[in-house]
């Protein structure tokens, strides 16, 4: 058994000694019973992983809970790709990895599987996956489509360059510029001047702190005022953002309201209420400063180290994101009758998150490398109504991000038709091959378009809801899984006919497609029901390839992480 860090071991003592471990109903106050075993946070993400490990195998085996095995390499390869990069792995990634043996580095075991979640950490579709996630989870699917062009463009950069989670946010909140030299305006572009909604989202996303009701009246069970929601919209008012021009000299800016002393400062906020002035949620009503805007003052106290409301809230999500559920459901509202499963470890959780600078790829080391990550889907009668202790993975539906990421891999329409770039120029003075090449990119361009109008048109009113067990989404998502024919490519290459193509033998084709659609090889079931009903499949060879290619692609395997 992996060694449990020294934090997360005290922990498991107090609750012993305080005969709650099949609940841990402690409360944060008790941390301080553990601290003089508490080893340096921030410094070794595999602590907090080897902490969780120990800590709920602990709970576990109060509750006479027997958990799951660890999964397979073929399904911890699946698993981790979607989550990490928004799809399953391709045939050549697979081969890579080498499920069930040592890797293409010699390497076997959580060695293997650690030395992956590196590798795709830093992977150029990482950030492009997590920007579309946090790009929904801030502002939606419903967005200024500019709004979401600048703000994708922002998280992108900040997520490649692996920034600390409060320098990223700070950024968006206290954004100043214009477009398109600071992208990150495009979050509070999104708002279109709603103050109130400014307020509202900045609260519920980055704190989990749902004050949006109060705007309106006193919060029903919370003790949320309108004064409290007062004052933090008034951090917001003296700001808007604009736009000049037109066509491709259209850009956006922020407009700060100069405050030159602290009576400016008063009467810009406009309050009604009873602060005077800007205020945090639950704390003090802001002082001048000179040469800050009040926006700056909120991010700094957003995002301080010391507002575990912030660093709790990336956690709870974080663990939401990749276990299926976090310590707090609904992830994004904290409350006081909707308190946290485990408030220690997600408050001890909250501090090493801090103490490591923010550092997202800490927290996701942790968290991907751990036990509580790897179980089994496949449950025992001991813990097929767990819903608390981790014991089990769970089968998760993909959000639409990640079906349209998925469905341009597979089909592989742009990996398979790369160009070289192509001279900017009027089309007439291309060369004949330059004109062939920009024929193809268009192309492309063309089928990019039209599978993202689909899965608008199929996913767009999605909310992103889903309970657990519900993978059979609408009936329009059906349809165009099974009629969009995604396949019809034309001229272009796409995944069949360069499978057909590269590999005469019907096994290995049968092999590729599989590799390919669903990132796994086919069982011995699969072959055999292949075997048995492929010959009278019918029509040409490619069509019935086509078909088998359809058909995986319409499973509740394609849309789930499992």
């Amino acid at each position: 058994m992996l060694q449990r860090s020294a934090l997360l071991s005290g922990l498991a003592l107090t609750a012993l000694l305080f005969g709650v471990l099949s609940e841990y109903g402690v409360r944060a106050d008790d941390i301080k019973k553990t601290e003089a075993k508490e080893q340096k946070l921030g410094q070794d993400w595999s602590a907090m992983r080897d902490g969780l490990n120990g800590l709920f195998g602990e709970l576990q085996k109060d509750a006479n809970i027997k958990p799951s095995k660890i999964c397979d390499d073929d399904t911890f390869l699946r698993r981790i790709y979607l989550d990490l990069l928004g799809r399953p792995p391709l045939p050549a990634e697979i081969e890579a990895f080498n499920p069930g043996r040592k890797d293409a580095e010699g390497r076997k075991g959580s060695e293997k599987r650690e030395a992956l979640i590196e590798r795709l950490l830093a992977h150029p579709e990482h950030a492009e996956h997590f920007a579309d996630y946090w790009m929904v989870t801030m502002i939606g699917r419903d967005a200024d489509g500019n709004a979401r062009k600048y703000l994708r463009q922002y998280l992108r950069q900040a997520f490649a360059d692996n920034k600390p989670w409060n320098e990223l946010v700070y950024t968006l909140v206290a954004a100043k510029g214009k477009t398109p030299e600071n992208p990150e305006l495009g979050y509070l572009m999104a708002f279109q001047n709603l103050k109130a909604d400014m307020a509202g989202i900045t609260s519920k996303v980055f704190m989990g702190k749902q004050i949006q009701c109060a705007e309106c009246h006193d919060h029903p069970y919370e003790h949320w005022t309108q004064d409290d929601f007062e004052g933090m919209e008034a951090f917001f008012r003296p700001f808007s953002t604009g736009q000049k021009g037109d066509g491709a000299n259209r850009y956006w800016f922020n407009n700060d309201q100069p405050i030159r002393n602290e009576m400016e400062l008063v009467r810009r906020s406009g309050m009604k209420g009873k602060y005077k002035g800007p205020t945090f949620l639950g704390g003090d009503t802001i002082k001048f400063e000179a040469d800050k805007a009040p926006r700056e003052a909120l991010g700094e106290w957003l995002t301080s180290a010391d507002n575990h409301w912030f660093r709790n809230m990336t956690v709870n999500r974080y663990m939401a994101y990749f276990l299926g559920m976090g310590f707090v459901t609904p992830v994004d509202d904290f409350n006081s009758i909707n308190e946290p499963t485990f408030p220690v470890v997600l408050e001890q959780m909250g501090k090493d998150f801090a103490a490591s600078g923010f550092n997202t790829h800490y927290i996701i080391k942790a968290i991907c490398s751990s036990e509580l990550y790897q179980r089994e889907v496949d449950t025992n009668r001991t813990n097929r109504d767990d819903f608390m202790y981790y014991s089990r993975s769970f089968v998760k539906r993909l959000t639409p991000e990640q079906i349209q990421r998925s469905i341009m891999n597979v089909i592989g329409v742009e990996r398979l038709n790369q160009t070289p770039e192509i001279r900017d120029v009027p089309e007439n003075q291309l060369t004949e091959e330059e004109k062939a090449q920009k024929k193809i990119r268009d192309g492309v361009q063309n089928w990019k378009n039209n599978l993202a109008r689909l899965m608008r048109d199929a996913y767009g009113a999605d909310p992103q809801m889903y309970e657990f067990g519900d993978f059979d989404g609408t009936i329009i998502q059906a349809l165009m899984m099974m009629n969009a024919d995604l396949l019809n490519t034309g001229m272009l290459k796409n995944a069949v006919t360069d499978i057909v193509a590269r590999y005469p033998s019907h096994k290995d084709r049968i092999y590729q497609i599989f590799m390919t659609v669903l990132g796994r090889k086919p069982s011995k079931m699969d072959l055999a029901i292949l075997n048995a009903t492929f010959a009278n499949w019918g029509g040409s060879d490619n069509a019935a390839y086509e078909d088998l290619f359809v058909a995986l692609m319409n499973t509740t395997e394609f849309i789930t992480n499992h």
